[in-house]
């Protein structure tokens, strides 16, 4: 892959001669020299010896200048160096029209400061208002000299906003040319450009060889798109789109498309080892994914308009294809920067394609929503016996009242109150109305706060057809209504108190950077929190979703937090000497919680296989980061009844700032049999990793993830990267239990970068 920004070429257009443009100003210069002599009647100044023009921070310095006052022409000569917006030219001779944005410069320097560019010519000219030449010219982004790398011509003419045609460009590295071309044309645009990007190659046990090779184009000011020629050598011609359109500031829509006419096809016995068990085949040639996602906002109504597509031909598709220009994470990376929203995990079955449109009001929220879900499950034939029972939301309407105190009164109502339509190619439909009011008081005093709440749930279904029997007509059994109550109480309080841990600290000049801590609170804040949902058979209802099956529920949860935060001083400068700062953080906090499961101290059916454990595990949750050295998170859950760890959650991070990284994850699962839980496989996954720059201008990552029960490697991965002030090297490999990849970039400062 190798992309680049043509910054020598946009660097002449844009900064050759700048002191032109910036001599416009209404700003007066002033003028200072060993001598000066002025003539009116020819309008002539020259200035001899030392000559010094400066504007605020903006100047020119020469050993002779004439400027003619009439026509804005100066000319310079001897020892040329200026200053323009931070941007700074050197030469031997130079004459410039002030007037006309033209001149010429010889044994001419540029450099640009704020993309650290530097250009060098025998002759620099702008002959127009859009036009440049210049003489054996030198562009590099290296401070060193010579210059690790760095493009020579021997002669150029640039047109802005139309193309650059280079003479004998030969790239060097050391000053010494490794790369030669007699001639070069290369378009100079500030604006977009169609055209072809420069390819992609890639290797893969899978598809064999891949070369992508995209074309762009620019249909306006708001509207692109880029075509893919993406060939595999095992798999065949795979011809992708991309689509973008910005018409409005509140307006965005991003579109992608591939099709491939696969030369595999994978029907039982002969899957990839990765997809062997997974009970689903891949019999279907011609496989493509449609994506996309599209916000709208109007600020007139308020209203805001969002779609996601997600459309795939089979289960693999995205697990076979996803990496380079039309994988998946290119598409997820891409529309996570663009819309801040993801797209579902590649390995999923459900694809939801959705339509969502809402506004909000100040106590008040509406949402509808259309929803498609696309199941993989049942595509291509992958269960030609069953009918497909999946449900789609068409349409989903949400109206919500927001908490809302009710007049003087200490209630608080608020309501989620949603209405959908149910529909499936086999199974019932239905629409459903649900309503769901929660009356609150909370009550509040110098020992803590109780919040009871009641809600009443009623839910309304219109029955269009039954999976049983869909032409039945009984108008009685097509409508039917449940009707559920519900009640929470939660209670907390907050014990405080606050350990003074030493003196502080006294602003003296002398002492700039001591810190030290000067206080630490304990906060301790014990929490009660009761659910109750009744038992109530729901049997003959339709089921949807889990709004169809209300669990009841007999539960009391109880928790206790302990949470230190630390007060630190620090000594730092200020006008006229120092000061102290204050800085805090919460470094420690230390949770425990447990629930006690009435209805199952009172359980009669499965006695036998199952005794009454009413008990849940006890959650122990430490998260410990006194600094940005250490940063320690630790979740584990307990069974008194198993007596052992059932659930481990560890995450450890050292940090050497600017050194090293080294991280450390255990992600353990214990298999459980219980009346509630079944859990039939132990999970055991470990994750180290170092990421380390202690050498100068090196930089290593390595990391490791390993399943420990099964004693086999999931990924490791390796980087070493070179960084220098101009350019970089890194490599990466990477190996999975099914693949392994390599992957080499170089990257030139300003030029762009070359891999594979």
């Amino acid at each position: 892959m190798y992309q680049t920004n043509l910054a020598f070429f946009v660097l002449l257009a844009g900064i050759l001669l700048s002191a032109g443009f910036s001599w416009a100003s209404d700003e007066p210069w002033e003028l200072e020299a060993d001598q000066m002599y002025a003539d009116q009647d020819k309008n002539l100044v020259e200035a001899f010896g030392n000559v010094r023009m400066w504007r605020m921070d903006d100047y020119v310095q020469a050993d002779y200048a004439r400027l003619y006052t009439d026509t804005s022409w100066i000319y310079l000569k001897g020892n040329i160096q200026a200053r323009f917006e931070g941007d700074y030219i050197q030469g031997r001779e130079a004459e410039l029209d002030l007037q006309n944005h033209v001149g010429w410069i010889v044994d001419g320097r540029l450099f640009l400061s704020e993309d650290n560019v530097y250009l060098s010519g025998k002759r620099l000219e702008k002959t127009g208002p859009h036009t440049y030449t210049y003489q054996e010219g030198v562009m590099t982004s290296c401070d060193e000299r010579p210059a690790p790398w760095s493009i020579k011509s021997s002669r150029g003419k640039v047109t802005v906003e139309g193309h650059a045609r280079i003479w004998h460009p030969r790239f060097r590295v050391l000053d010494r040319p490794v790369l030669y071309s007699p001639y070069m044309i290369a378009p100079v645009r500030t604006k977009r450009q169609s055209g072809f990007l420069l390819p992609s190659i890639s290797q893969g046990s899978e598809y064999g060889m891949n070369i992508n090779l995209p074309y762009y184009y620019v249909i306006d000011d708001h509207r692109d798109m880029t075509f893919y020629a993406n060939y595999y050598t095992d798999r065949g011609f795979m011809p992708g789109l991309e689509y973008r359109h910005t018409p409005r500031l509140h307006r965005k829509g991003l579109w992608r498309a591939d099709w491939l006419r696969d030369k595999e096809v994978h029907d039982q016995g002969d899957e990839p080892r990765r997809f062997e068990d997974d009970g689903l085949f891949r019999p279907n040639r011609d496989r493509y994914w449609i994506r996309g996602k599209y916000d709208h906002y109007d600020p007139a109504t308020q209203w805001t308009f969002r779609l996601d597509v997600d459309y795939v031909s089979d289960q693999n598709y995205l697990r076979e294809f996803s990496t380079g220009h039309s994988g998946y994470y290119a598409s997820r990376d891409e529309f996570q920067d663009e819309f801040g929203r993801d797209i579902q995990e590649r390995d999923r079955l459900l694809r939801n394609n959705i339509f969502r449109a809402n506004r909000n009001w100040d106590r008040l929220g509406f949402n509808t929503r259309l929803v498609y879900t696309d199941n993989l499950e049942y595509k291509n034939s992958n269960k030609p016996s069953r009918k497909n029972p999946t449900v789609q939301r068409l349409p989903e309407v949400s109206l919500d009242l927001y908490r809302t105190r009710l007049g003087n009164s200490p209630f608080e109502l608020e309501s989620a109150n949603q209405g959908v339509y149910f529909w499936r190619e086999f199974g019932t439909t239905a629409a459903r109305l649900d309503l769901h009011p929660r009356l609150t008081m909370p009550m509040r005093s110098g020992f803590g706060r109780i919040i009871p709440s009641a809600g009443w749930r009623q839910t309304g279904y219109f029955i269009d057809t039954f999976q049983d029997d869909p032409e039945e007509r009984d108008s009685e059994s097509r409508f039917q209504a449940r009707g559920i109550y519900d009640i929470n109480i939660r209670a907390d309080t907050e014990l405080m108190r606050v350990f003074d841990t030493g003196p502080g600290l006294d602003p003296d000049i002398a002492q700039v950077g001591d810190s030290a801590w000067t206080g630490v609170r304990h906060a301790l804040i014990p929490k009660l929190e009761f659910d109750y949902i009744p038992d109530k058979n729901q049997d003959k209802y339709p089921a949807f979703d889990s709004t169809d099956r209300i669990a009841a529920r007999e539960e009391l949860t109880y928790s206790l937090r302990n949470l230190l935060t630390r007060r630190q001083e620090r000594v730092q400068d200020a006008a006229g000497g120092a000061d102290v700062g204050l800085d805090y953080r919460d470094f420690l906090r230390v949770e425990l919680e447990q629930s006690y499961d009435f209805r199952e101290a009172r359980r009669s059916q499965q006695r036998r296989e199952y005794s009454r454990r009413p008990f849940s595990d006890l959650m122990s949750e430490i998260s410990f980061s006194p600094n940005e050295y250490v940063t320690l998170g630790n979740k584990t859950w307990y069974s008194f009844y198993e007596n052992m760890i059932t659930e481990h959650e560890h995450t450890l991070s050292l940090t050497w700032p600017g050194k090293a990284r080294t991280w450390f994850s255990l992600d353990f699962l214990n298999e459980i049999q219980e009346y509630d839980r079944k859990i039939d496989q132990k999970v055991n996954i470990l994750e180290v990793g170092l990421d380390l720059e202690y050498l100068r201008r090196w930089r290593f990552e390595t990391s490791m993830k390993r399943d420990l029960e099964s004693s086999s490697s999931l990924e490791n991965r390796l980087v070493a990267e070179y960084r220098h002030q101009c350019y970089s090297y890194v490599f990466e490999y990477r190996q999975t239990d099914y693949d392994h990849s390599f992957s080499f970039r170089i990257n030139l400062l300003n030029l762009g970068s070359w891999g594979l």
